[in-house]
C-alpha cells in the first residue's frame, strides 16, 4: 500500500494514535491543580507511550518511559498512603473547615500533627510582654486577656492566634496574654514549624493567609485603651 515502506514504518503509522493519546494525557496532567489526579494522567501517558514504543522497537524509549511510569505510580501509592493516614478527629476536622478550608487534608493532618494540644486553667501566662517567644499558639476554646504596660488592650478569643507576630518578626512579645478562663489551644514550637512550612509550601501560603485574616480582626475589636498607646 506505501511504495518503499517498512513493516515497522506501517506498523508506526498504525499505532500513531497510541502517540496522540499519549500526549493528550500529559498536557491533561499539566492542566491540572489536583497532584493525585496529575500522577493518574502521567501514568496513563507513560503506559500508551510504552505501548507505541515498543511496536516500533524503540527499546530505549521503552525503557525511559517504563521509569517515567514507575516513578509516578510510585508516587499514587505514596499519595493514596498518606491520604488514609490523615484521619482527623471531629474537633480537627471543625477546625480545619473553619480555619484552614483551602488546606488539603493530608497537609493539614501535618500541620496539627506536628503541634501539641493543650488544655489549661485560668491564669497561665501564654506570653511576657518584652521576653522571647518559643511558640505559636491558636485557642480553640476559651479567652485571654492581651495586657500591654499593665493595660488590658484586647482579648483573644476562639480561632485567635497568639504569638504570630513574634514567629514572623522574630522580637520579642509586644504583650501579656494570660488566660481567663478556663481554655484550650493547639502550639507548635517555632523551630518545629518553621521546619514543616519550608518543606510544605501550601501551608506556608495557608498560615500567611491565616495570620493575616486573623491580625485585621483581632485589631478590629481592639479596646478603646488601645487607640491611646
Amino acid at each position: 500500500m506505501f511504495v518503499g515502506s517498512t513493516t515497522e514504518d506501517l506498523r508506526g503509522l498504525e499505532t500513531q494514535w497510541l502517540v496522540h493519546l499519549s500526549y493528550l494525557l500529559l498536557v491533561g496532567a499539566s492542566l491540572v491543580r489536583a497532584i493525585l489526579l496529575l500522577r493518574i494522567l502521567a501514568v496513563g501517558s507513560g503506559f500508551f507511550a510504552i505501548i507505541y514504543d515498543y511496536s516500533i522497537n524503540e527499546f530505549g524509549m521503552v525503557a525511559w518511559e517504563a521509569a517515567f511510569t514507575l516513578i509516578n505510580a510510585v508516587q499514587i501509592g505514596i499519595l493514596i498512603y498518606e491520604k488514609q493516614r490523615a484521619r482527623l478527629t471531629t474537633e480537627e476536622e471543625t477546625l480545619r473547615q473553619r480555619m484552614f478550608p483551602h488546606l488539603s487534608v493530608v497537609d493539614f493532618h501535618r500541620l496539627i500533627h506536628m503541634g501539641t494540644w493543650v488544655s489549661t486553667n485560668e491564669g497561665e501566662v501564654l506570653t511576657r510582654q518584652g521576653h522571647p517567644v518559643a511558640r505559636i499558639i491558636l485557642v480553640t476554646d476559651g479567652a485571654t486577656a492581651v495586657d500591654v504596660d499593665g493595660r488590658t488592650v484586647a482579648y483573644c478569643r476562639e480561632g485567635d492566634f497568639v504569638g504570630e507576630m513574634a514567629f514572623v518578626s522574630g522580637k520579642p512579645a509586644s504583650a501579656t496574654v494570660t488566660t481567663i478562663s478556663a481554655t484550650r489551644y493547639l502550639m507548635w514550637r517555632f523551630s518545629d514549624l518553621k521546619a514543616l512550612i519550608e518543606k510544605y509550601p501550601d501551608i506556608r501560603t495557608a498560615l500567611q493567609s491565616v495570620f493575616n485574616r486573623n491580625l485585621i480582626d483581632k485589631l478590629a475589636r481592639e479596646t478603646p485603651e488601645a487607640e491611646t498607646l
